[in-house]
């Protein structure tokens, strides 16, 4: 006997992911470097169903670099590339699954555009998702929402080759560690967002005062609002004065 319990057939270019699910109904899910992504039932071996990504650009073939199972089984995460990448035109795309239903369907999707995304890890409570580029950023996500909390610009000199997100018993928030071709590992804490967002936010936040002033002053240098100094100071003195003045006149 040879031992195995199972074949998965029916590739037709070369296996280059796989990753399987064991909670409730066991499963594993493979991808090929042509366009096919394949979820098998574990004990019969049988086709359940074929991924089809039906985004990106029209009429592109696209193939799914990296795959993973979110925490609890109930989501399913890939990194999804053309096939033939374009340097001016082309995007890589991060895909969130729900594989509760029968067919899984798209729940979330984030685009980042120019970059060939690789590499993929997700925290083991499903807080954070995380990507990286061939250009050696790395890229940290919100796994809810998807939306992005950290980009590392130049996280390394060289492509990143492995992320893995880990804690500790003393400290439970997570930390992401990545490692490249540059023959460096790096620490990056995915609780901490992006500052330059926040600088992005506040530079918003102070050019809308500003125009709102600048409004302000147009209006008012057009007589279409009043002039401070058009109104009396204290409106008892202007009586009190003109009481003294009739008085006078007596």
């Amino acid at each position: 006997s040879s031992g195995i319990n199972a074949e998965y057939g029916q590739h037709l270019s070369e296996v280059t992911q796989v990753t399987a699910h064991t909670m409730g109904e066991p499963e594993i899910v493979s991808a090929t470097r042509g366009s096919e992504c394949f979820v098998w039932d574990v004990e019969t071996g049988l086709q359940k169903q074929q991924l089809r990504y039906n985004g990106g650009v029209q009429n592109a073939k696209y193939r799914y670099r990296n795959i993973r199972y979110g925490a609890s089984g109930d989501t399913f995460y890939a990194v999804i590339v053309p096939i033939a990448w374009n340097n001016k035109t082309s995007s890589s795309h991060l895909v969130k699954y729900d594989t509760t239903t029968e067919i899984w369907t798209v729940i979330r999707e984030q685009t980042v555009r120019g970059e060939p995304l690789a590499e993929l890890a997700i925290s083991s409570d499903e807080s954070f998702v995380s990507t990286s580029s061939s250009n050696g950023h790395v890229y940290i996500f919100d796994a809810h929402s998807l939306g992005l909390r950290r980009r590392v610009f130049e996280a390394h000199g060289l492509f990143v080759t492995g992320l893995s997100f880990t804690s500790t018993h003393t400290d439970t928030q997570f930390k992401l560690l990545s490692v490249s071709a540059d023959r460096e590992c790096k620490v990056h804490n995915p609780h901490i967002a992006d500052p330059v967002r926040f600088l992005k936010a506040a530079a918003v936040l102070l050019l809308c005062i500003g125009l709102i002033y600048l409004l302000f002053c147009l209006l008012q240098s057009s007589d279409l609002l009043p002039h401070f100094d058009d109104f009396d100071e204290d409106p008892i003195k202007k009586d009190h004065h003109h009481g003294h003045s009739h008085h006078g006149e007596l």
